[in-house]
């Protein structure tokens, strides 16, 4: 897609909808998963993080691409990966108390999907144990690489823990997690600055492991930000480094602002919103509240229009968003416009369905299967 007429919908198809509302773009999404799969080298070097869409129509289409394992954060976006038959599924939130008897009972249900999950303490170990001391789940150790919300620092207390889940009855130690969410700079060069940095000690603990004789399997590594950079480690490491990115699977405004280094990844979702007030001269109001687009960006940034383009958000509230533009006069209330969000994530997860475009006519819609916490 490379104007702004690709993502415009057949006008009947439009007024057929109600808004706002999400509408994603499959043939896109192929192009960005085979995007994804270039960075990474090797499919099976992908491992994408689902929390981006939740959408087992979308998982499909990365099974399709050839892509066998995949990272969550939720129980519901794990038992939604098993219903679609994912044969590797890595829970990469710590899991503690009744979300342990939940994991097991997705375990015993889907013997066909592998998974692990993460721990970053003897606490979290211990209650692990307490669940699975008759079982087989894989748990990779949860390093902190500077983000300091979860994770163990790489050090003594790291391999103790190490030592720990080798030794815990019902659970494999099968490697460390690194994620570095705290690692967004637009420069390129800072973020390869940044890794080296981080992994420093991530490689002197694998080193003391192997000196100790535990092997570490693999290393699930980074987001979207550090995906390229993480993507060119591999040869620095015997090793098997995995990708773990999320959000260049739909794309957004902030991601292909600020990245130009990743700009094979195009919009794959859009928000489409109908005028509903001209409330005084270049003003318009719009259907868009944060009930419907992410609201952790800053309130006037939180999306871009494809057109007006000069549209400046002036205020916004649950249900509506009034914005400034100089081509007030020329649209009318009941048009509608297209916005691409600023951060995808969370917006996906505020829509319960989302509305599937191709060849600019309406082909139905994808439930969100797992923005319901509850699995």
């Amino acid at each position: 897609m490379n104007s702004n007429s690709d993502y415009e919908l057949a006008a009947e198809d439009a007024a057929s909808l109600l808004t706002p509302c999400l509408l994603v773009y499959p043939q896109v999404i192929r192009e960005n998963l085979a995007e994804a799969i270039r960075i990474a080298g090797d499919v099976a070097r992908l491992r994408p993080h689902v929390k981006t869409h939740k959408t087992a129509e979308i998982v499909q289409l990365a099974s399709e691409a050839g892509v066998t394992k995949h990272k969550c954060a939720t129980l519901a976006e794990a038992s939604m990966l098993a219903t679609c038959q994912v044969p590797d599924v890595l829970l990469a939130y710590p899991q503690i108390g009744p979300n342990l008897p939940r994991l097991a009972e997705l375990i015993e249900a889907f013997p066909t999907t592998r998974f692990s999950t993460v721990v970053d303490s003897p606490a979290g170990l211990e209650q692990l144990e307490q669940h699975f001391s008759q079982g087989d789940l894989d748990v990779l150790l949860d390093i902190d690489t500077g983000m300091h919300r979860t994770g163990i620092t790489p050090g003594d207390a790291a391999v103790d823990l190490v030592e720990q889940i080798a030794a815990a009855p019902g659970l494999r130690f099968a490697g460390l997690h690194v994620y570095d969410g705290q690692n967004h700079q637009p420069s390129r060069r800072d973020r390869d600055e940044a890794v080296t940095e981080l992994m420093r000690p991530v490689t002197a603990l694998i080193s003391t492991l192997a000196n100790l004789h535990y092997e570490v399997p693999k290393i699930v590594c980074g987001g979207t930000p550090t995906f390229p950079v993480f993507a060119e480690l591999q040869s620095q490491t015997s090793v098997p480094i995995e990708l773990s990115p999320g959000t260049c699977v739909l794309s957004d405004y902030n991601y292909c602002q600020d990245y130009p280094d990743m700009d094979g990844f195009r919009y794959a979702a859009l928000l489409l919103t109908r005028v509903i007030s001209k409330t005084g001269d270049n003003r318009l109001t719009v259907d868009l509240g944060y009930k419907a687009v992410a609201s952790d960006p800053p309130a006037n940034s939180r999306c871009h229009f494809l057109y007006p383009s000069d549209a400046r958000l002036v205020q916004q509230s649950e249900e509506h968003l009034v914005i400034a533009t100089a081509a007030a006069e020329n649209i009318a209330i009941g048009d509608v416009l297209y916005a691409v969000p600023a951060h995808v994530c969370p917006t996906v997860a505020l829509h319960a369905r989302l509305q599937v475009v191709e060849g600019g006519r309406l082909r139905g819609a994808w439930p969100v299967t797992a923005r319901d916490r509850l699995a």
